[in-house]
């Protein structure tokens, strides 16, 4: 399965490595700057995780544009959402691309043996983010909507 990984931190690393240790084939891209060619096949990729610290993800979806192409879009960004009463950032992120296939993604510990919940609105793109993870040793617990999103991120500071 083709994977594409937005961020460019030991955490996106990590979970590229993760991935690719269950034969899937993983572009890393950063924000989109001067690296027009790995940014094309990270969206244009079967799953497109954005792994980066939430306050960047403006910044990559303006990157991206409508050029996501993904089958399943996966929320796996640090931090929470900064703005009190707000959706979620699964919720939010699902929003900026008009997209019903992402798919938030609890990833605290990326190695082999992890326990990932997972949640999101199109079945589909959580099947294939359980393949993913399931061919890289890691199991998945589907914990529901994309509703629930918020309960797979951080509190939100008060």
């Amino acid at each position: 399965m083709k994977i594409g990984i937005i961020g460019s931190n030991e955490r996106a690393a990590a979970i590229a490595r993760l991935l690719a240790s269950g034969g899937n084939e993983v572009t890393m891209s950063g924000n989109g700057q001067g690296e027009e060619t790995p940014y094309r096949q990270a969206t244009t990729s079967d799953i497109l995780v954005f792994a980066m610290p939430r306050e960047q993800v403006d910044e990559a979806i303006s990157a991206t544009g409508s050029g996501v192409e993904a089958h399943a879009i996966v929320d796996a960004m640090e931090g929470p959402p900064k703005v009190p009463n707000a959706p979620s950032g699964a919720e939010a992120l699902a929003r900026k691309l008009d997209s019903h296939r992402v798919v938030r993604a609890l990833i605290v510990l990326p190695q082999a043996g992890a326990n990932i919940p997972i949640c999101g609105d199109d079945a589909g793109a959580k099947a294939l983010v359980d393949e993913a993870f399931k061919a890289s040793g890691c199991l998945t617990a589907d914990r529901g909507p994309l509703s629930r999103a918020a309960e797979l991120e951080p509190p939100r500071a008060a």
